[in-house]
């Protein structure tokens, strides 16, 4: 299934791409009423996904958009059949869940919510086994740690947590980050105007073994080392002109590949070759 790429939209199509034939395989439509698709997550043997939608934004009477739409729904899907298998129980209020992660075996799901609480799910059973309040505000992004004996949140509060798995909702850590890690992202414009943009993608990653994790900054990406419960800063990786919003690691044999996307759109690939 490496070869496979889900995307999603949003007018609320998924789409299965074969990276190698360069065509799309199958689309499918989410919920009309959630149309929005934002985060979608495959387990590792490739036989199901996760999909979290949220409903239009919103207009108020000023006439301002309002970005974070409250209510979303959360489905898994068969990935072989492209076929909607069963909705995930978010709670009373179905709150918009902003990011989605499975750990290594794809039986547990990780999910940060606008409602600033982190929910686990057991997907074999399909049932929420434990959440907790993690921000004040938004949950932006999370992820499991190399020996998923912990978790690791980034929110709207500026604040980047590491949690227990063990007992879930302990706060094991809150370590410092630089500013401007969690969002928003500012891009000037013309007739001194900026572009503002909120955290939709992955804010932080972590190498295979977690000894570094890199974050966004201003014009690139930003590798700090894990020392412990505290972090020290690596190395800086730029050669964007926007703010980067959204980063990923994949690791080789022999070298490790960093992935920085900005708010231009652009995409960019550092290869950090060990020494």
């Amino acid at each position: 299934m490496d070869r496979m790429l889900l995307l999603g939209n949003k007018a609320g199509n998924i789409r299965l791409f074969d990276i190698k034939e360069k065509k799309t395989i199958q689309e499918v439509a989410s919920d009309p009423a959630f149309p929005r698709v934002v985060s979608l997550a495959c387990n590792q043997s490739g036989s199901v996904f996760v999909c979290s939608s949220n409903s239009k934004l919103r207009v108020p009477s000023g006439g301002n958009i309002d970005p974070l739409p409250r209510s979303g729904r959360l489905d898994l899907w068969d990935m072989k059949t492209m076929k909607l298998e069963t909705h995930l129980p978010i709670g009373d209020q179905d709150t918009a869940i902003n990011c989605t992660v499975f750990n290594h075996n794809g039986h547990l799901l990780l999910t940060g919510g606008a409602d600033g609480k982190i929910r686990l799910f057991d997907v074999t059973k399909c049932e929420c086994i434990a959440d907790w309040e993690a921000h004040e505000g938004e949950v932006y992004s999370v992820q499991f740690s190399s020996d998923e004996n912990s978790c690791y949140s980034m929110g709207n509060d500026g604040k980047f947590i590491e949690w227990s798995m063990n007992i879930t909702g302990r706060k094991v850590e809150e370590l410092n980050i630089h500013p401007g890690a969690t969002g928003p992202f500012e891009l000037p414009a013309y007739g001194g105007y900026k572009q503002v943009q909120t955290p939709k993608g992955k804010l932080f990653a972590f190498d295979s073994e977690g000894q570094y994790v890199l974050t966004c900054q201003q014009n690139g990406g930003l590798i700090y080392k894990m020392e412990g419960k505290q972090l020290s800063r690596s190395l800086s990786l730029g050669g964007h002109k926007a703010p980067v919003v959204c980063v990923d690691w994949a690791s080789a044999i022999d070298c490790r590949t960093c992935l920085t996307g900005s708010m231009d759109g652009k995409v960019r690939a550092s290869t950090l070759l060990r020494q």
